[in-house]
């Protein structure tokens, strides 16, 4: 069943915008708490906690992160978790029906200064283009068309969604490729970066947002 998954696994787009001043962090939706894990092995002396719906991903993710509690996003208050120098949301905006008001309750726990990271995922895909042109409306079990995504984003979007939050759009990437980028050797990063900038929306695979405070 869909609510027996457990998630676990370091966002590279996000790890690379990681602030390395931050000491204090919060990752929501950290599933099984590998990338908080990763996050204090690289800087001991960092201190992550993790929020999860999954009473399954908290009691693995127990063991590696500082504090993980269990929370209904949509309805619970963060006040009581104190100050984070780091919020992190890496793919679990989407799986949420007010992800906008989601964000606005983090703002109080960013502490002055903080940044708020987020990955979200790209439904127009130009793999997932060619599924709709050829009339397929399919979930699956994770992936962009994952059955648990509630929310859909595009680049107009995930980056509207900040604003809407009352947050501060601080930058915004599509990260991604063109088709056969690995066989064209050390001009495929070149001609992705360059379709990137111009059809962010078609060839981007999530789109990562660094945000704060306005």
């Amino acid at each position: 069943m869909i609510s027996s998954l457990t998630y676990g696994s370091i966002n590279a787009g996000i790890w690379s915008r990681v602030p390395p001043e931050s000491r204090r962090f919060l990752d929501v939706g950290c599933g099984t708490g590998v990338l908080g894990h990763a996050l204090k092995r690289s800087q001991p002396d960092r201190y992550v906690v993790g929020i999860t719906h999954s009473v399954q991903e908290a009691a693995e993710a127990r063991a590696v992160l500082d504090q993980v509690v269990v929370k209904d996003l949509e309805s619970c208050s963060f006040d009581d978790l104190g100050l984070f120098d780091c919020v992190i949301c890496s793919h679990v905006l989407e799986h949420l029906r007010n992800p906008d008001q989601v964000l606005s309750r983090l703002k109080s726990v960013l502490a002055p200064g903080g940044t708020l990271l987020i990955a979200l995922p790209n439904v127009l895909h130009w793999r997932q283009r060619l599924q709709f042109l050829a009339g397929r409306f399919r979930y699956t079990r994770g992936g962009l068309m994952d059955s648990t995504h509630v929310v859909f984003f595009d680049w107009t979007t995930a980056r509207q969604l900040v604003s809407e939050a009352g947050l501060r759009l601080v930058s915004s990437a599509a990260e991604g490729g063109i088709p056969g980028a690995r066989l064209l050797g050390a001009l495929g990063p070149v001609l992705s970066a360059a379709g990137l900038r111009v059809v962010p929306g078609l060839l981007a695979t999530q789109f990562v947002l660094v945000a704060g405070t306005s």
